[in-house]
């Protein structure tokens, strides 16, 4: 870990222990990952946001430095939040990833995000489920312990990746972790498509709220970030040129000024 990265924790409503790492300066940024991924993957893009925001990034429950608890929903997520908001002090903005910003925005329906919601392709089902029928043979892939198989599957299946970028995503490290993490997905896979296909309800949420999408992420999670901009009283959008759903890794210092400039609106 580098020098300047601090590991914190507290402790959520069910007595869980949650993992964050501490980076930078000014105004607190808490960050919430997305599914099979960690805290770390965050380190690119916290050099960039460091000099402008106190990063604190968290691991979700039954991630990286995280503990972990038998009942869990979308609840459990906002209370995870909450716990480390708490520690953020008032005004801190709070970002989420893909799965995370669901979670941001179970969060956000309590009213409590006093700085900037920031929504980094979220995956809700607006086109119809997100897993769908796709939930089984996955959920029977991890029983049977085919883990790198599972991920497969579901990367093409469910996110709906193409096939012929399956060999580049292998190749890159990032597959380790999407294989090592996999078992998690399956109740977040359960969740997202609890939510159904009405947003209605997230516009009860009066925080001022702003999506971020790549312009070459997979359809449904640009379709997803748009739908929200029709739905939160007070969303705005930027697209990154170029970029998908992992542009926090890929492009960390583009990905971190679209941030500075989203938060600073």
């Amino acid at each position: 870990m580098l020098q300047d990265i601090s590991l914190e924790s507290t402790t959520s409503a069910d007595g869980t222990e949650i993992a964050y790492f501490r980076r930078g300066v000014g105004p607190a940024l808490v960050i919430t990952h997305g599914s099979v991924a960690l805290s770390d993957d965050w380190i690119p893009a916290t050099e960039h946001l460091a000099p402008y925001f106190t990063c604190l990034v968290m691991d979700r429950r039954g991630h990286g430095r995280s503990g972990d608890a038998i009942e869990y929903d979308l609840s459990t997520e906002a209370a995870d939040i909450a716990a480390v908001m708490a520690v953020a002090g008032p005004g801190a903005h709070l970002m989420g990833h893909s799965y995370g910003a669901l979670c941001a925005l179970a969060y956000a329906e309590t009213g409590r995000v006093e700085g900037t919601l920031l929504l980094f392709e979220p995956p809700l089902a607006v086109d119809g489920p997100v897993a769908g029928e796709g939930l089984h043979t996955y959920r029977e892939l991890i029983a049977a312990g085919e883990y790198d198989a599972a991920i497969e599957y579901a990367v093409i299946n469910i996110v709906r990746v193409p096939p012929d970028q399956i060999p580049a995503l292998r190749e890159a490290p990032l597959w380790a972790t999407l294989v090592e993490l996999s078992p998690t997905w399956t109740r977040e896979l359960e969740q997202i498509d609890n939510l159904g296909a009405d947003l209605t309800h997230y516009a009860s949420i009066n925080a001022a709220a702003h999506l971020i999408a790549g312009t070459e992420t997979t359809p449904f999670l640009y379709a997803s970030a748009q739908a929200l901009v029709d739905v939160l009283p007070t969303a705005s959008i930027t697209y990154l040129d170029g970029m998908d759903h992992f542009a926090h890794v890929k492009e960390p210092a583009a990905f971190a000024a679209a941030v500075r400039a989203a938060a600073s609106r």
